[in-house]
């Protein structure tokens, strides 16, 4: 989303970098986004490569060179489709890899696994923490529902992840030996024999199908460029299928 708020930013009024890193800063707005001081100036070079934003003046400050950019008609655009695009993303990501590692515990010794656990549980917690500080400066009585609303789920993910983790550490012996029970469905997982079934299946069933269709063919000979028309369509609609 930083692309999609630099231009938002300069769509306002022309600007540099620097003024949108102190705004960001300034705001909290960083806190949201954890977005660094390089990440903003590596998307304006970036932009305006694309020509999406250029250079309207440059100012001198000390022996500083600074670029005022603004917004190009082409930056507009990508404006507009920057954020319709963000609209429809999910403030995280549903999925992750951590949900399945489970399985992959004993890959470290469980003295590993006790000390990784430990250690992020105690930094979520220091997050947690101050999350809930920055909330109670931030959200007085003239804050809205969805600023409120911001903290809320952020905070709630964060304690979502600490009990996940705490049960993991909680009950670690449990799955470990359930990751070793996934090892030995792994070990005797017969790929090939599985896909030469499923293969020999597919080839029975495109036989049937086609012997079907010949016995039509035999009772109605004159509808036979009908039928085999039939058949086209059918082997078209299995090879698009799959």
């Amino acid at each position: 989303m930083i692309r999609g708020f630099i231009l938002y930013y300069i769509n306002i009024k022309p600007t540099h970098g620097y003024e949108i890193q102190k705004f960001l800063q300034i705001s909290g707005m960083e806190q949201w986004a954890k977005i660094q001081s390089g990440s903003i100036y590596y998307a304006l070079t970036k932009l305006e490569k694309e020509k999406h934003i250029k250079v309207l003046k440059e100012e001198r400050t000390g022996s500083r060179v600074r670029k005022i950019y603004e917004i190009t008609q082409s930056g507009k655009k990508e404006l507009y489709k920057e954020m319709a695009e963000e609209l429809n993303k999910p403030l995280w990501p549903i999925s992750t890899m951590k949900f399945i590692t489970g399985p992959m515990l004993r890959t470290l010794t469980k003295e590993e696994c006790l000390k990784i656990l430990n250690k992020h549980i105690d930094a979520l917690k220091e997050q947690e923490n101050f999350w809930i500080k920055w909330r109670d400066i931030k959200t007085g009585e003239e804050s809205d529902e969805l600023n409120r609303l911001s903290f809320s789920v952020t905070i709630d993910s964060i304690r979502g992840q600490i009990t996940w983790h705490e049960e993991l550490l909680k009950n670690i012996d449990q799955y470990i030996k359930s990751g070793e029970q996934t090892a030995v469905m792994i070990r005797n997982f017969d790929f090939d024999r599985i896909e030469a079934e499923h293969t020999d299946s597919e080839v029975e069933e495109k036989l049937n199908y086609i012997n079907s269709i010949r016995d039509v063919i035999k009772k109605d000979p004159g509808n036979a460029v009908v039928n085999l028309d039939k058949i086209i369509e059918e082997l078209t609609r299995q090879v698009n299928n799959k």
